[in-house]
């Protein structure tokens, strides 16, 4: 642990930052999933409308995410974060207003528009903040930040619920990240962002066009790609266990939205768990095939299982808070793998891409998984993701090989 911490003083700072804010962005993006049974009682809609404020929010933060990633590289970093966590927070509260279900719909719409600012915006801030030798670890924080969000949803907002009611629990987990936009805002200087080299200014300098063109080409570049179809699978393989497991355990075991909850938390929580020893993992090892191989293969016959057979609630905590643990094994890896095939000056741009795609996968699952659940399928939830997690393996590999190939050739 003392190891795992032993960051200079200015960098613990940058990484409590980002990694808070981050969290933020996470418990934001699955704000809505535990209080599904709730909210289809308030605004009588069926599970395929209600997965459709997720669905919006993914168009909507996959259409904007590269755009806001050049942004990013060319405006800077930390003022894009300051405007989205502002943003994002107070559209959350005014979900707590809402008399429709139209408009939750456009709010976490206006969300998801928010929550493009963070991935571009925080890998280009630790990329400039943090040492090359401390970075897997520093990554390992930042992703288990945003996996502690996911932890904490679940339980704050069903706890926010009972207290009072589900309005005002989103007025005040929207309050919070408002008000924490405007300390990020006073600890501006604290923040550094990556260097870009002398071609690259140069080209900022000169034509916008070719700059453009250039940023593009990296994008299409065989890793980058093979990147970009990893976040797909992957995104598909654990959204509909984040999404709708509290729904598909109440269909198949009677289970209430509280006992599926605590599940969903085990999840969160094995996911946590697993991006701090994944930390170790990548600064040890860096980004091997065999970690993916093992994780992603391990994590998708555990939720086959569980999609196959009748199991007590103890065995399903159990055995999806562990495929939860494998899932964030592997993510420390997965970042330092970008990093490894992004040109410096680049993180920004690259991130955004690859969280659209993530995003357009996470709207285009939403209604197929709602559908499950309304035809009353819900194995298929455990299935699928199966499914898209063990695929998922063919592109890190993919990626990984590629870039070892680019690296030795020059």
């Amino acid at each position: 642990m003392f190891r795992f911490l032993a960051f200079p003083a200015q960098e613990l700072k940058v990484i409590g930052l980002i990694s808070f804010g981050h969290m933020l962005s996470h418990f934001f993006f699955f704000v809505l999933p535990p209080l599904y049974l709730a909210l289809k009682e308030e605004f009588e809609v069926s599970y395929v409308l209600l997965a459709l404020p997720m669905a919006v929010y993914a168009v909507a933060a996959g259409v904007t995410q590269t755009p806001v990633g050049f942004w990013v590289d060319r405006v800077g970093a930390r003022k894009i974060l300051i405007v989205g966590l502002i943003l994002q927070g107070l559209s959350v509260a005014a979900i707590g207003l809402t008399t429709t279900f139209w408009q939750l719909l456009i709010l976490y719409t206006i969300t998801g528009i928010a929550n493009t600012v963070f991935h571009p915006a925080d890998y280009a801030i630790l990329s400039g903040s943090i040492a090359k030798e401390r970075l897997g670890r520093a990554f390992s924080l930042h992703l288990a930040s945003g996996n502690l969000g996911w932890v904490f949803v679940p339980g704050v907002m069903i706890g926010l619920t009972e207290l009072w009611d589900w309005r005002t629990a989103f007025i005040i987990v929207g309050m919070i990240g408002f008000i924490f936009g405007l300390v990020v805002w006073a600890y501006y200087s604290t923040l550094s962002e990556e260097e870009h080299d002398e071609k690259d200014q140069n080209q900022k300098q000169g034509s916008d066009g070719k700059t453009i063109k250039d940023g593009l080409a990296i994008l299409f570049s065989f890793p980058i790609m093979m990147c970009f179809a990893f976040f797909i699978m992957l995104t598909i393989g654990f959204t509909g266990i984040r999404s709708f497991i509290v729904v598909a355990l109440n269909q198949l075991y009677g289970l209430s939205d509280i006992v599926g909850n605590t599940i969903l938390t085990g999840f969160m929580a094995g996911s946590f768990i697993g991006v701090l020893v994944g930390g170790f993992v990548a600064d040890k090892y860096g980004p091997r095939v065999a970690t993916a191989f093992g994780t992603l293969v391990g994590a998708a016959i555990l939720l086959l299982f569980v999609g196959s057979y009748e199991l007590p609630v103890v065995v399903i905590f159990t055995t999806i808070a562990i495929s939860g643990l494998l899932q964030g094994v592997l993510l420390p890896s997965r970042d330092l793998l970008i990093r490894a095939v992004t040109p410096t000056g680049s993180m920004g741009k690259v991130v955004g891409f690859l969280t659209m795609g993530m995003m357009m996968a996470a709207a285009a699952v939403q209604p197929i998984f709602g559908w499950l659940m309304d035809i009353n399928e819900p194995r298929w939830v455990f299935w699928l993701s199966a499914i898209f997690v063990s695929g998922a393996l063919f592109c890190f590999s993919s990626a990984k090989i590629k870039n070892q190939e680019t690296s030795a050739a020059k």
